[in-house]
């Protein structure tokens, strides 16, 4: 059982609400808790602040990122001023922050994951656990600059939109995934996508209940029955 959110790019209210909504299921939040183009950088960094204290699984973002040591690379929205203040809260937290995590059948990630992966493996916990490993690989020997994978790149900046209409995103897995802004969540069988950054609402998928939930208005999205 989990609650999971999309990206939050420093929206306080939101991770207040998030945070303090069934406080004893699991929380899962999706990346991107930075680089807001509204927030200012200190409600910015107060949202990591807390994230940090909570017992939320994170998953990083690209906008998380581009402000670690030798970044894959860098995004629109990336806060010069601010750059050195992030990336030492980020560094010295490191450890907490996967890039893929299941949860009750589904496979979570920043950004989604290609067909390209799931052809060959469709159980998402070996998933989450080959993209959290190359990513630790990745961690070991990036001071020398030497990625021993790249297996983990896409799921930072995968564009979901591509690959539904090209009929290539993954239909032999379940997955939820941000980074792709809608007015409202996409919810289908295969996939979630729950990118709202700058919707009115808060939404979250409960696991448990199945459902796609405004926490503000209290909105439910439930699955086409067909």
């Amino acid at each position: 059982m989990a609650l999971i959110i999309g990206d939050i790019h420093g929206d306080l209210r939101k991770t207040k609400v998030f945070l303090g909504y069934e406080p004893d299921q699991k929380h899962i939040a999706l990346g991107d808790y930075l680089d807001s183009y509204t927030e200012q950088a200190e409600q910015q960094l107060e949202c990591l602040n807390l994230l940090m204290a909570s017992n939320v699984v994170l998953l990083l973002g690209n906008h998380e990122c581009h402000y670690l040591k030798n970044p894959l690379s860098r995004f629109p929205g990336y806060n010069s001023d601010h750059a050195k203040v992030f990336q030492d809260i980020l560094e010295a937290n490191i450890q907490r922050f996967k890039v893929a995590y299941a949860v009750d059948g589904w496979l979570c990630t920043h950004a989604g994951v290609k067909s390209e992966y799931t052809d060959q493996e469709n159980n998402v916990t070996v998933l989450a656990d080959m993209f959290n490993n190359a990513w630790k690989s990745y961690l070991k020997h990036r001071a020398e600059n030497r990625h021993a994978s790249y297996t983990y790149q896409s799921i930072f900046c995968f564009n979901f939109r591509m690959f539904v209409e090209g009929n290539l995103l993954p239909t032999n897995i379940r997955q939820i995934f941000g980074h792709v802004e809608n007015n409202r969540p996409i919810v289908e069988r295969e996939y979630i996508a729950l990118d709202t950054t700058n919707s009115t609402g808060c939404w979250v998928y409960d696991t448990e209940k199945d459902l796609v939930l405004d926490i503000y208005s209290g909105e439910k999205i439930r699955f086409n029955s067909n």
